[in-house]
């Protein structure tokens, strides 16, 4: 990235930061507040319920619901965020020479501010909990992290031309992911679906990020390292094909603003 395409992406992070709570009383603190009010409701629901299903502690269900939630929310908002980043700068894009993919990555970067936060947030609680947090527990979990962005840059590239073209692709996305929240063991434990649905969340990415998460965070465990492996590679290759469609098509977008 060039020096003038780094300084406007600073700025592009810090205007979408400011506008993203403009006007609002509690501002930045809804980064916060969303997810616990969504763990209370949720963790007074299924504590007792999950905590006997998978042998958990109110302790560990409680981590264990709040990484599951912060690990969603991250892609939720890059999904969403990432895609609509095209629309939010149309107006500079239009008028303003610089390589676009800067938008793009301006977007995805509130997301993983946020996620980054909320997992400091996360992490105190367990130590708070006297859960036992390892060192390679959580490198493991910002390779996912990782591996997570990477994977919603690529598919941003896409998704951000295509709004432009079907804006109702916004709400299309908007009922996708809801579905997914339910299809991922966000807040309930795998061991409740019956078998004959199990491979639902085995084959969703999502849901298999957050339990290799989970596992990190509460018991230290490096699980699914291929499925990890592999959804780097992948992204990876994502990332690149995605820029080279995104390069190609952003010049013929103008007219449809």
């Amino acid at each position: 990235m060039r020096s003038n395409d780094l300084d406007l992406y600073k700025q592009f992070v810090k205007t979408t930061f400011k506008m993203r709570y403009k006007g609002s009383i509690l501002g930045f603190f809804w980064v916060l507040l969303k997810p616990f009010f969504m763990f209370l409701i949720l963790f007074m629901i299924f504590s007792r319920v999950s905590g006997s299903t998978t042998g958990l502690t109110s302790q560990q269900y409680a981590v264990y619901l709040l990484s599951g939630l912060i690990v969603y929310t991250f892609f939720n908002e890059g999904m969403i965020w990432g895609m609509g980043a095209i629309m939010e700068r149309a107006g500079l894009i239009v008028k303003i020479n610089f390589r676009r993919e800067v938008v793009v990555a301006s977007s995805l970067t509130m997301a993983l501010i946020n996620f980054s936060i909320n997992l400091g947030i996360v992490i105190a609680v367990a130590l708070i909990l006297n859960i036992s947090l390892t060192f390679l527990g959580l490198a493991y979990i910002l390779l996912i992290c990782f591996t997570m962005f990477l994977a919603l840059y690529g598919v941003s590239f896409f998704t951000s031309i295509w709004l432009v073209h079907v804006r109702d692709l916004q709400h299309i996305m908007e009922l996708v992911l809801q579905l997914l929240f339910y299809a991922s063991a966000v807040f309930f434990p795998i061991e409740m679906i019956p078998e004959n649905f199990r491979f639902i969340v085995y084959y969703n990415p999502v849901a298999r990020f957050i339990k290799a998460v989970r596992e990190a965070l509460i018991y230290g465990n490096i699980t699914d390292t291929k499925f990890v492996l592999v959804a780097l590679v992948t992204s990876l290759i994502l990332v690149v094909i995605g820029s080279r469609y995104f390069n190609r098509h952003i010049k013929k977008i103008a007219e449809h603003f």
